[in-house]
């Protein structure tokens, strides 16, 4: 199904919807790509690219949002495309839809989810809005065997939660998420029982301070990890620290064990028009092996609001620099081969309804990668939300 017949299908839902209970719609359209980029491989002629449009996968940056609330009952549903190069614009992209569940309250106190279940609002760095120390080996974020990044506090699946809310400040949740098909515990003649991905977390609030815990569970002989942390929010301060441990399941042993560690140290500090952020997730890995080193990620943003110029407004000029995605640096003799970072400079503002961004970028990558170790690029993102 093409794009517009999706959107038109969630337009007639939502004013359908509108006529029995109240409704929130959101939509966010992103474009991203470079003015001008420089690639180069090792051993090879420099490849410059001028006006390329990037291919944009991530879904929280394109796609419609709709919250139902009846009361004692909603829904929630959202729907993203990926914008690609494997068809030609009038052809369409890809659409889908995700994080669809629906809510009910047999009581106040207590609400049941069913569909997707995940909680990804616990602490969170604000500039990507995702990235979560990780207490597992590196490797093994890399070939996808554990979560790049511990963003979800407890399952990411379709399945069943309850949240218990005995007072305010307090909310207790327990979710299992076996997907569509599947069941959350199977048991068959004298065989093992067989559980699917479950986790349970709680969030206290005590004014400006906010705690949180969780416990996932990926299944049965798969890895777990305890998520505690502890944060600050004031008008000028955002910040939090969350330790993430990491249990691994040793196949070769039949055995759990906790190898690995992650302390996640994060701080917005705004003082008028300037705001400083930073991030420094650090994992201490315990196995011993060279090939499992610990390591850490880094970001240190600042940014400046001059306001309204002309027909720009929120003018603000910002400096970052952080681990490049997807890299770490290792914490033992190849520290200096290993470190990859971004380094950028530019300018956000609104025209209108349009959030722009445009910077001059240079990129350090590792020594083992086939690029050369500095390339850069003049990258802009355009993106309009309502």
């Amino acid at each position: 199904m093409k794009i517009k017949k999706l959107l038109s299908a969630c337009a007639v839902s939502a004013a359908v919807l509108s006529t029995a209970a109240a409704y929130e719609a959101t939509a966010k359209v992103t474009m991203e790509g470079s003015i001008v980029k420089e690639s180069k491989q090792k051993d090879a002629d420099a490849n410059y690219e001028v006006f390329a449009l990037d291919a944009v996968e991530d879904h929280s940056k394109n796609g419609i949002e709709i919250d139902v609330d009846a009361g004692l009952a909603g829904a929630h549903f959202e729907l993203f495309f990926e914008l690609t190069g494997t068809s030609k614009a009038e052809d369409g992209w890809n659409a889908s839809a995700r994080n669809t569940y629906l809510w009910f309250k047999p009581v106040d106190e207590l609400n049941v989810r069913l569909g997707y279940v995940g909680i990804d609002d616990f602490f969170v760095e604000r500039v990507d809005e995702e990235k979560v120390a990780n207490p597992f080996a590196f490797a093994d974020r890399a070939a996808d065997k554990v979560p790049f990044y511990i963003t979800n506090a407890d399952v990411d699946e379709m399945g069943f939660s309850l949240a218990y809310t005995p007072f305010e400040e307090l909310t207790v949740s327990a979710a299992i998420a076996p997907g569509i098909g599947s069941s959350g515990i199977s048991k068959q003649g004298d065989a093992d029982t067989v559980y699917a991905p479950w986790g349970i977390t709680a969030r206290y609030n005590l004014d400006a301070f906010t705690f949180e815990a969780s416990f996932r569970d990926n299944g049965k002989d798969s890895w777990k990890t305890a998520r505690i942390g502890a944060g600050y929010e004031s008008d000028n301060l955002y910040a939090f620290v969350q330790p993430v441990f990491g249990i691994d399941y040793i196949a070769s042993k039949d055995k759990y064990e906790m190898n690995g560690t992650a302390i996640d140290l994060y701080a917005e500090y705004t003082l008028d028009a300037l705001k400083l952020t930073g991030h420094l997730p650090v994992t201490v890995r315990t196995t011993g092996n060279d090939t499992d080193p610990s390591y850490l990620e880094f970001l240190a943003k600042a940014e400046y609001n001059l306001g309204t110029y002309g027909l720009l407004d929120e003018v603000t000029p910002y400096v970052f620099v952080k681990s490049m995605d997807g890299t770490a640096v290792t914490l033992d003799d190849n520290l200096s081969d290993s470190l990859a970072l971004t380094v950028q400079g530019g300018s956000a503002f609104k025209i209108g309804e349009a959030n722009i961004d445009i910077g001059a970028r240079i990129d350090v990558h590792t020594k083992a990668d086939t690029s050369e170790r500095v390339t850069w690029s003049v990258p802009f993102s355009a993106s309009i939300e309502f």
